[in-house]
């Protein structure tokens, strides 16, 4: 059983989310609401939950502003927003996942599942996302950090440092400065979609990589890309043009 809170300064807000969960969710039990940073933070105290949806701009604050305030966060997050695609993107990178308002089922749905099998693998690096996510939120211009997660817990990265990433099967294959490999268990369409805004490009079916890493270009079928690390990797020749575009 998912032991959760949910902490939104709207009523109507609350009862919906509520109502959605336990029409839809015999393993999420609703412990308790709250209408704010204080009394959310009383909730957290009292119930010791393991989910916490979680309204972003509140009247007397923020969402960040109560997670700010606890000394530990042994819970995961769930960040039900109305606002804009940045706020969104920086929750992707760094919280377990996202609502937006008015919430859709399917949406609650997907969130949901997926966070009943990754649970508990997910436990032992909490705390330390969801300090990323604060740490992050607020920064001018980009996200610097992202979290990787693996069989053993997750890595944290700056995303500057990586050079590309690849696509295994239902693996993908973080390949950073230093020759450094972090792998984890995400399918690379995934990362495709967060990364596209922050300087990567998928070059071919099976390789996304940063364009601030590459070197050169040599021309082909669809040619091939010098990488920083020495590598050479293949342009799909259906995504040759648009690649070339982003150094015109």
């Amino acid at each position: 059983m998912i032991k959760a809170i949910i902490i939104d300064d709207e009523k109507d807000a609350r009862f919906v989310l509520k109502n959605l969960i336990e029409k839809n969710f015999n393993s999420v039990k609703i412990q308790a609401e709250a209408d704010g940073i204080d009394t959310g933070i009383k909730a957290i105290k009292e119930h010791q939950p393991d989910l916490v949806f979680l309204d972003i701009q509140m009247r007397k604050g923020t969402g960040f502003d109560l997670l700010k305030k606890l000394d530990k966060i042994n819970f995961e997050v769930i960040f039900v927003t109305a606002y804009n695609q940045y706020a969104v993107d920086a929750f992707k990178f760094s919280a377990f996942g996202y609502l937006l308002k008015p919430i859709k089922t399917r949406e609650l749905k997907e969130v949901i599942s997926k966070l009943e099998t990754q649970l508990k693998i997910l436990k032992s690096g909490i705390n330390q996302r969801l300090k990323v996510l604060v740490e992050n939120y607020g920064i001018q211009g980009e996200i610097q950090k992202l979290i990787i997660n693996n069989i053993d817990g997750f890595q944290v990265i700056q995303i500057n440092n990586i050079i590309r990433l690849e696509g295994d099967r239902n693996y993908t294959h973080f390949i950073i400065e230093n020759g450094k490999k972090v792998t984890t268990s995400k399918n690379l369409g995934e990362y495709e979609e967060l990364l596209n805004s922050y300087g990567f490009f998928r070059i071919h079916q099976s390789t996304i990589i940063s364009l601030r890493h590459v070197l050169g270009y040599q021309k082909g079928d669809g040619g091939r890309v010098e990488m920083t690390d020495g590598k050479s990797v293949k342009v799909s020749r259906y995504r040759k043009t648009e690649f070339l575009e982003r150094f015109s």
